[in-house]
C-alpha cells in the first residue's frame, strides 16, 4: 500500500501486530518500520528471518536480497559484511530512508524491547533445523524472552524451537487454502501454543481452532470489515499491515463500543483457560 490505512482501532481493544512492521509508513523488515509501530501502539511487531553465509540471522522476507536491496544473490551465499554494502531501495516511503540498511535480528528485538512490542518472529520453512539452536541462543540470552513468539508454516520448525526453548511462544501458520482438523490435531498434540491463520479461512474452521484451546493469530488483515469479523469471532491477535492502532478522539462512543467487547474477549478467553487447566 503506498499510503496507509484511515481505520483506526482504539490501543488496548483489541492484539494487533504490525506485520513486518507498520509497513504501510516505512519499508517492511526495517527499523524504521519498528520504530512506526512502537510509536502507533501496535501490540507486537512481525518480522521475518533468513540465516546468512556466516550466520547471522538478518530480517528479509525472501531468501534473496534482491527484492529488498539493490544488491543481489542468496542469503545463504552471502556473508554479512557483504550484504552490509546493499542499501533497502524498495518499500513504502522508501525516499524518506536514503542508505537504509538490512536489519539484524538482535537490532529488531532492541526496538521491540525500547517500546515494549511483543517480538512475532517467522522463521521460513526452508530454514535449516541445523541451525535453529543459534536462534534460539539470541532469544534466551534476552531479559525480555517471555514476550516472544515464533511462528512458522515449517512443523519441523515448530517442533525444534519447542525443543530448543520449551517456554518459547510457538506457533504454526496455516496458508489461506489449507482447511483442516488435522492442522489443529497437530498443533494440539505437540502442545505448540497456537495458530496463526489466514483471513481467508471461513467462519467455522476460525471457531474450530479458538474452540481447540489455541492462541490465535489472524494474517493479514488491511480492512476493518475482517477485522471486526475474526474480532467478534473471538480470535487473540490480528496482523495489519495499515490499520492504525491508537486511541481515537472525537468518538468516545465507538472507543467506549471496543473496550467493553475487548473486556468480555478478554474474560471468556481467561475462564476457558482455567478451566482448560484443572481438566488437564
Amino acid at each position: 500500500m503506498s499510503v496507509y490505512s484511515t481505520y483506526s482501532i482504539p490501543a488496548g481493544a483489541v492484539r494487533m501486530i504490525a506485520h513486518q512492521g507498520y509497513s504501510a509508513v516505512a519499508p517492511g523488515n526495517t527499523l524504521p518500520a519498528y520504530e512506526a509501530a512502537g510509536k502507533s501502539d501496535f501490540w507486537g511487531a512481525e518480522c521475518d528471518i533468513q540465516r546468512t553465509k556466516d550466520g547471522v540471522w538478518i530480517l528479509m522476507h525472501n531468501d534473496t536480497v534482491d527484492a529488498m536491496t539493490d544488491g543481489t544473490g542468496e542469503i545463504s551465499e552471502l556473508t554479512y559484511a557483504e550484504i552490509m554494502e546493499f542499501n533497502v531501495d524498495s518499500g513504502n516511503n522508501i525516499e524518506n530512508y536514503p542508505g537504509l540498511k538490512v536489519a539484524r535480528l538482535e537490532e529488531y528485538l532492541d526496538v521491540c524491547k525500547k517500546y515494549g512490542l511483543h517480538p512475532v518472529i517467522e522463521i521460513k520453512e526452508k530454514a535449516d533445523s541445523d541451525y535453529l539452536y543459534e536462534v534460539a541462543a539470541i532469544l534466551s540470552g534476552r531479559d525480555e524472552r517471555d514476550r516472544f513468539h515464533v511462528i512458522s508454516f515449517g512443523r519441523e520448525i515448530c517442533l525444534k524451537m519447542k525443543e530448543l526453548m520449551p517456554s518459547l511462544l510457538v506457533y504454526l501458520i496455516v496458508s489461506y487454502e489449507d482447511v483442516s482438523q488435522e492442522n489443529i490435531d497437530f498443533a494440539v498434540g505437540n502442545h505448540l501454543d497456537g495458530m496463526d491463520i489466514h483471513v481467508f479461512h471461513p467462519d467455522d474452521y476460525v471457531k474450530a481452532v479458538i474452540e481447540s484451546g489455541l492462541d490465535v493469530f489472524v494474517w493479514t488483515i488491511d480492512d476493518m470489515e475482517n477485522c471486526e469479523r475474526l474480532y467478534n469471532l473471538g480470535v487473540n491477535a490480528i496482523t495489519t499491515n495499515s490499520i492504525n492502532q491508537e486511541t481515537p478522539s472525537g468518538n468516545t462512543f465507538r472507543l467506549f463500543l471496543w473496550l467493553l467487547r475487548s473486556l468480555w474477549y478478554k474474560l471468556r478467553f481467561q475462564v476457558k483457560s482455567f478451566f482448560a487447566g484443572i481438566i488437564n
